[in-house]
């Protein structure tokens, strides 16, 4: 904040070169000049320091103004006995002297603002451990402070007892809280999740349950712990992470969180696309492609609103899914034919324009577990093949993925047998200090070629054939190694698959007392649709944290991210999904769930990572969002050493 001196003298000659001699010391002090009594009436607001020279008119009127403003006043003076109430300076003024007397005054301004500071805080901190509080026997309000009252609309405890029959009737009927009239609500506060809502000035507010019991009397102090702001973080980044911004139907993230939650038992699929639907969007405009998504939705919706079993959701870009919970075959089939139909026949008229639709359907009833795959094969299989619809069928996919994996496992042996699979480093940049703080330690292949492959070519047959948990040690043991002696932090990326192993956890113990990196270490755990048993998955955590490893969850946004197993879980960043990171700078959808996700994560002291930070307008955008770390091809592709220590500007390829 800088300091704001107004010089007032009815002679500036004296002061004509004390800018450029004072810009030569700091910048934090601002001077403003006046010759007019009047003037410098009018221009007392926000100055923290007025230099006044005796002979100014109206020199009494500016000096009481002053007093009221609480504004220092510095005199300037012929000699010594002029004004002996003030601090002042002989003229002419000495540059050095004054400089000396600016210098003072801007040092105890300072001063003044820290010494206010620290009494906010210090209110805040004693305003913050007033919980709402009361003293009970189970059955009656024994003590409460006002806190409490004020939470219940009472005086005192006589007033909360007659309002109340029971306790618990002061608490709301919200899911996963303490139900209203539970007669066992003070058994179920020793729970973890021992949450209740009490409605207070007509709005909702949630609070955990500390208590405290007292054998002497036996009763118990329950202290009541505001939890509402992190309920409104948590349910803000539910509605945009389970919510299409557009047409504000559920989307993909959420019928996958429904699907792991084995809360849908899915008779069939079928995943709609709009054909040509970029053309439209590049010739028309988005606002008119905007446009045309939210008819197409609400066509699709009026087909299906009268069937029960049904539920239409909408999937990223130009493409929908209806899920069938209960409906013959021949009926959804029928279903999918009608919505094709009047799609075909629906003209969308934009001003002088009129726009024909076609959609193409993938459709599945098939067996396997992932029907969202299936339908996506059919649905592939009918573009290529022109045709409106397509039901999947087992020979659509099989030749060529037994051809692709016999490649790839045959690579994959033969990498293995000759120590070809490599670990490449890519820099994470600390956003305040623009220096390398960690690396991230990613699987690399050396195939017959000497061509370093991605694995985005053998990971998935890793799993198929077995080997992925292999392939994880070996990354391990050589990432261990090599930052064994180097002063970074560095992480290594591990799945539940890796997890599942019994022998895992043995493995990672042994390789940290062999290269004590305990400290450096973090395991990066995507938590996707394959977590079946979240218990083990939080106490792996618990285990890791045990060691002195930290712990990120990665993709954090990609939607399959259960929030109140995050909360318990000792995490200690959050690796912002790639898929929000490269769209922010040019969807506004992904801006709000990564602010919110900044926000969430600020609110429980995790550290955030955005990664696929590809341009300079991305790590602007995700850094003034208050990202901590950064990560990708603006600063560095991975590299086969780990020899960054800073950013310089300069991409590194």
């Amino acid at each position: 904040m800088h300091f704001s001196v107004l010089i007032a003298d009815m002679n500036l000659e004296d002061y004509l070169g004390f800018n450029q001699h004072i810009k030569k010391y700091t910048s934090d002090i601002t001077i403003n000049y006046s010759t007019n009594s009047k003037e410098v009436l009018f221009n007392l607001e926000n100055k923290n320091l007025l230099v006044l020279n005796t002979n100014i008119s109206n020199y009494e009127q500016i000096t009481q103004r002053c007093k009221q403003l609480n504004i220092a006043i510095l005199l300037i003076c012929e000699n010594e006995r002029s004004k002996k109430d003030y601090d002042y300076l002989l003229s002419p003024v000495d540059y050095d002297e004054l400089y000396f007397k600016l210098e003072n005054y801007n040092s105890l301004h300072v001063k003044d603002i820290q010494i206010k500071k620290e009494q906010e805080l210090s209110s805040s901190i004693i305003n913050n451990i007033n919980n709402p509080l009361f003293l009970t026997d189970g059955e009656n309000v024994i003590f409460s402070n006002q806190y409490f009252n004020q939470l219940t609309s009472c005086q005192n405890e006589d007033e909360i007892n007659g309002k109340y029959i029971k306790i618990s009737n002061i608490f709301e009927n919200e899911n996963e809280c303490i139900q209203k009239g539970d007669d066992s609500w003070l058994e179920k506060t020793e729970k973890e999740d021992n949450k209740v809502c009490i409605i207070y000035e007509g709005a909702k507010k949630y609070f955990t349950i500390q208590k405290i019991y007292l054998a002497h009397n036996h009763t118990n102090i329950i202290l009541l712990n505001d939890i509402s702001h992190e309920i409104k973080y948590k349910n803000d980044l539910f509605n945009l992470l389970y919510t299409d911004n557009l047409t504000s139907l559920p989307n993909r993230a959420k019928l996958i969180d429904s699907l792991q939650q084995n809360k849908l038992n899915l008779d069939a699929i079928s995943i709609f696309d709009i054909n040509s639907f970029k053309e439209i969007n590049d010739f028309f405009g988005h606002r008119i492609g905007d446009d045309i998504l939210k008819g197409v939705g609400e066509l699709i919706y009026s087909c299906i609103k009268d069937y029960k079993q049904l539920s239409l959701y909408k999937f990223p870009a130009d493409t929908y899914c209806i899920t069938n919970t209960n409906l013959e075959q021949d009926k959804f089939l029928e279903i999918v034919q009608n919505i094709s139909e009047e799609i075909y026949k629906k003209v969308f008229y934009y001003e002088q324009y009129e726009i024909d639709v076609r959609i193409t359907a993938g459709i599945s009833f098939s067996n396997k577990n992932n029907k969202l795959i299936t339908a996506d094969i059919a649905l592939q299989s009918a573009k290529k093949d022109h045709k409106d619809y397509l039901v999947f069928y087992d020979e659509l996919d099989k030749f060529q993925e037994y051809e692709n994996n016999m490649l790839w496992s045959k690579k994959l042996k033969t990498a293995f047998n000759n120590d070809k699979i490599v670990v490449f480093y890519q820099p994470l940049i600390n956003n305040k200090t623009m220096k390398v703080d960690k690396y991230e330690c990613l699987v690399r292949l050396i195939d017959e070629d000497g061509k370093v492959i991605s694995p985005f070519f053998f990971l998935d047959i890793s799993k198929k054939s077995n080997q992925y948990t292999k392939l994880t040690k070996i990354v391990i043991e050589k990432s261990f190694k090599k930052f064994s002696d180097l002063p970074f932090e560095f992480s290594v990326n591990i799945s539940y698959e890796d997890i599942e192993d019994p022998d895992f956890l043995d493995f990672i113990k042994e390789k940290i007392k062999k290269y004590n990196v305990s400290n450096k270490v973090v395991f990066e755990i995507l938590e996707d649709e394959n977590v079946k048993n979240y218990e083990l998955l939080i106490n792996f955590v618990d285990e890791i944290k045990a060691l002195g490893c930290k712990v990120a969850i990665d993709d954090f946004g990609s939607g399959y991210s259960n929030f109140e197993h995050l909360l318990k879980m000792n995490v200690d960043y959050l690796k912002i999904d790639a898929s929000l990171i490269k769209n922010i700078a040019v969807d506004e959808n992904s801006f709000k769930i990564t602010k919110t996700i900044v926000e969430f994560a600020k609110n429980l002291n995790l550290k955030t990572i955005a990664e696929f930070v590809e341009n300079e307008e991305i790590f602007n955008i995700t850094k003034e969002l208050g990202t901590d770390f950064s990560q990708g091809y603006y600063f560095s592709a991975p590299i086969a050493e780990p020899n960054l220590y800073e950013f310089t500007g300069e991409n590194n390829e």
